[in-house]
């Protein structure tokens, strides 16, 4: 019994459970479908002003969003472009700066080369390293040297027309010539030769206050250097012409140029100075190596002889010159010693030209004298009629 009854309790809440469920599921769609009308009068004017409330909140969110993205967006610009000023303005200064560093360095680059170039120029080409000794006065008295030379070479002719009384081609009274000789003469007379009653005794003196008694029949007065002013530059003139001797005299004016005796007399003239003049312009010569002479290039100067002198003592170690050329030689580059030995060099070839010049004179001197020789010997007088004879043959071959 007690199972029947609760049998019938279980089929009854059975049916209860499912019941509840289907209600719980229609209920929902029945109000769905067939809502109340109280409930839409209530919730559409509600709905209706919480969206006004919505759209007015989301205006005003957007309105005040819009404003602060404007000032936020123009305070954002304005310091973008702040900030793209402030950069141009760096990098400007900092372009400026690197322009002036950059100039500032080639400058100093520029500098440093520049002292580099002029030390290294005065290294090899000044006169303390790379010119040898003086370069500037030592070129100019070479050219000095060179320029005399040749102007000394050049008034050689006319002085000896004008200075030699028996000069090539010279005619004069040989009584008036000795009276000139004696004259020229007394300011050299000698203590014998006025005791002699040639002349009254001398009264010349060199410019150091020596007396020149016999300077003017003293060959080594040609050899002592003297100015073109001074008496010993007379005494040399003296010399010569006392060695020479007086002149041929002068033709008679009665004379005819024409005949036999004037042209033999002319010729034997001619014969006799081409024998002499190679002895009178190497003392001519000798003269005014060692005397300043006023040349037509140029005022008078110390003589040739004192300049050659001056420079072999130089480099020959006898003045106090040679000792700061040597001072000076001892700081000099491989440059300037070899700029020194070509100075040396020069003045070597410079002297050897002259001695060249000196053999030359001295070479016509012995042809000269063989001329003469061969002239007296009578060896000339037979070829000069040997000459005639042959010449007499070939005359009369053509008559025939």
């Amino acid at each position: 019994m007690k199972t029947t009854k609760d049998d019938d309790r279980s089929a009854g809440e059975r049916w209860k459970g499912p019941v509840f469920v289907g209600l719980l599921v229609i209920a929902p769609l029945v109000w769905a479908f067939c809502p109340p009308q109280f409930q839409e009068q209530m919730v559409i004017p509600a709905f209706s002003a919480a969206t006004s409330k919505l759209t007015a909140a989301v205006a005003a969110v957007d309105g005040s969003l819009s404003a602060i993205l404007t000032v936020q967006s123009q305070q954002l610009t304005s310091a973008i472009a702040v900030l793209t000023k402030q950069k141009a303005l760096m990098a400007n200064q900092m372009s400026q700066v690197n322009h002036n560093v950059a100039q500032a360095t080639a400058a100093g680059l520029n500098t440093l080369a520049q002292n580099d170039r002029i030390a290294q120029a005065r290294f090899d080409y000044g006169g303390e390293f790379g010119q040898g000794y003086s370069p500037c006065a030592v070129t100019a008295t070479r050219q000095v040297i060179a320029d005399r030379a040749s102007a000394v070479q050049e008034d050689l002719p006319t002085r000896m027309q004008s200075e030699i009384l028996a000069a090539p081609g010279h005619y004069a009274d040989p009584v008036q010539a000795q009276q000139q000789e004696l004259a020229s003469h007394q300011p050299f007379c000698t203590a014998e030769q006025a005791a002699s009653g040639l002349c009254k005794t001398g009264t010349a003196t060199s410019s150091g206050g020596q007396s020149l008694a016999g300077a003017d029949l003293n060959v080594a007065t040609l050899f002592t250097p003297s100015m073109e002013n001074e008496t010993l530059y007379t005494a040399k003139t003296g010399f010569i012409n006392n060695a020479v001797g007086l002149p041929d005299g002068a033709l008679p004016p009665g004379a005819s140029a024409n005949s036999a005796s004037v042209a033999a007399y002319e010729l034997a003239k001619a014969k006799k100075d081409a024998i002499t003049s190679p002895a009178l312009s190497a003392l001519e010569s000798i003269k005014l190596d060692y005397s300043g002479i006023s040349t037509a290039e140029g005022g008078s100067d110390l003589p040739l002889a004192t300049y050659y002198d001056n420079e072999v003592k130089r480099y020959g170690g006898n003045s106090p010159e040679s000792t700061q050329w040597a001072s000076v030689l001892s700081a000099q580059n491989e440059r300037g010693l070899l700029v020194e030995m070509l100075k040396i060099k020069a003045l070597d070839l410079s002297m050897q030209n002259r001695t060249y010049r000196s053999d030359e004179r001295m070479e016509a001197m012995l042809a000269a004298l063989v001329a003469n020789a061969v002239q007296h010997s009578g060896a000339f007088s037979k070829a000069q009629a040997t000459q005639q004879q042959s010449e007499r043959q070939a005359v009369m071959q053509q008559v025939q």
